[in-house]
C-alpha cells in the first residue's frame, strides 16, 4: 500500500496519541481524504462546471425581474415523467453543493420536498451550523420528513465539524443564531430553505399542529404557509400561534435577510396546488430565490400583471 507523510497540528497530534491504540489512523485519514478529494473532482467535472456557467434562461430572468429575486431556477419538471418533488430537490441540492462553505449558517424546514433536497446532497466536511425550523419534536406519520430528522441527516452529511440545532432542544434560541445583525460577508453565507403548501383542516401540517393552534389558524382563514408563516385568503400574513416546541424565523427576519446580498432565502416548490402560496410568499418578499417548474413560473408571470411582489404584506395583529 502506498504511503504518504502528512503534517498535523500539535494539538491534533496529542489527540491521536490518546486514540491511536483504539482506532486505525490510516483508515481514518484515507476516508477523510477520499471525501474531500472526490468533492474536488466533482467540482472539476466538465458537466458540473458548465451547468454553473450556464446563463439564466429568458424565463428565469423574467421571473427574477418580475418578483425582485436575486435568482430563479426553473426546470421542465412538470413536463417530464419523473417525480416533480425529486427533480426540484435535485436542482436545490446542486445549488447547495455549489454554495455551501465553511462558516455558513443553514436553516431548513420540514416536509417531503425538503426530504428530496437532503437526499440529493453530496457528503462533505463543512464547519456549518444547521438549524431545524419546524413544529414539534417528531412526526410519527412521516418521520423522515420532519425538520429534526432532516437536520440530523445534514449533520451526518457534513460532520464531524458541523453543528446541529434541533426543534425542541431546551437550550436552543433560534433568534440567537439567526439575527438581523449577522456579520456581513462578500459571498453567500446564510441559507434558509423551505417549501410551501396549502393549509386546511385536513392537511399534513394541521395534523402536526396542536388542535387549538389549527382552530386558531382556520378561524383567521389561513390558506397556506411558507416556513410556518401563514397567509389568509387575501395574501396577508397571520401571526403564528404560540407553541411549546417550535423553531420559527419571523416574517420580518426572512424579509430582512432576503434583502441581503450574502443571504439566500430559498423557496423550493411547484405545481398548481402550491401556486397561490408561492405567489403570496413572493408578494410578501419572504424569499429571494425560487426553484420551481416552468408551468408554475409562467403562471406566476401571468398573475403578476398588477406588480403583486411590490405589495409587501404586513403582519396583522
Amino acid at each position: 500500500m502506498a504511503r504518504l507523510n502528512i503534517s498535523i497540528p500539535d494539538d491534533l497530534y496529542d489527540l491521536t496519541l490518546k486514540w491511536r491504540s483504539r482506532i486505525n489512523l490510516s483508515e481514518v485519514c484515507a476516508r477523510v481524504l477520499r471525501q474531500e478529494l472526490e468533492a474536488l473532482e466533482f467540482y472539476r467535472n466538465v458537466g458540473e462546471l458548465f451547468s454553473v456557467l450556464r446563463p439564466p434562461s429568458s424565463l428565469e430572468n423574467e421571473l427574477a425581474g418580475s418578483y425582485g429575486l436575486c435568482e430563479a431556477l426553473v426546470t421542465d419538471a412538470s413536463r417530464s415523467n419523473g417525480d416533480e418533488r425529486e427533480i426540484l430537490g435535485e436542482i436545490a441540492a446542486k445549488y447547495f453543493n455549489r454554495y455551501l462553505c465553511d462558516e455558513s449558517l443553514l436553516a431548513i424546514g420540514g416536509g417531503r420536498q425538503m426530504w428530496c433536497v437532503v437526499r440529493n446532497l453530496h457528503p462533505r466536511q463543512l464547519k456549518v451550523t444547521i438549524t431545524g425550523l419546524g413544529i414539534g419534536q417528531n412526526d410519527p406519520r412521516i418521520l423522515h420528513a420532519h425538520s429534526n430528522t432532516l437536520t440530523t441527516l445534514l449533520w451526518l452529511l457534513f460532520g464531524p465539524r458541523a453543528e446541529a440545532q434541533i426543534v425542541g432542544r431546551e437550550d436552543l434560541d433560534v433568534n440567537s443564531i439567526w439575527r438581523s445583525d449577522l456579520p456581513t460577508a462578500n459571498y453567500p453565507k446564510y441559507f434558509v430553505v423551505g417549501s410551501c403548501g396549502p393549509f386546511d383542516g385536513n392537511c399534513h401540517l394541521a395534523r402536526l399542529l396542536e388542535q387549538q393552534a389549527t382552530k386558531y389558524l382556520l378561524s383567521r382563514n389561513v390558506c397556506g404557509d411558507f416556513l410556518y408563516q401563514y397567509f389568509n385568503e387575501d395574501g396577508e400574513l397571520v401571526p403564528p400561534p404560540p407553541l411549546k416546541h417550535q423553531s420559527v424565523l419571523s416574517a420580518d427576519l426572512l424579509r430582512g435577510l432576503s434583502k441581503r446580498a450574502d443571504s439566500r432565502i430559498i423557496l423550493v416548490a411547484g405545481g398548481s396546488e402550491k401556486l397561490k402560496t408561492i405567489r403570496f410568499t413572493l408578494a410578501a418578499r419572504l424569499c429571494n430565490v425560487l426553484i420551481t417548474d416552468s408551468d408554475t413560473a409562467r403562471n406566476l408571470l401571468a398573475g403578476d400583471s398588477e406588480g403583486l411582489w411590490k405589495q409587501a404584506t404586513p403582519v396583522k395583529m
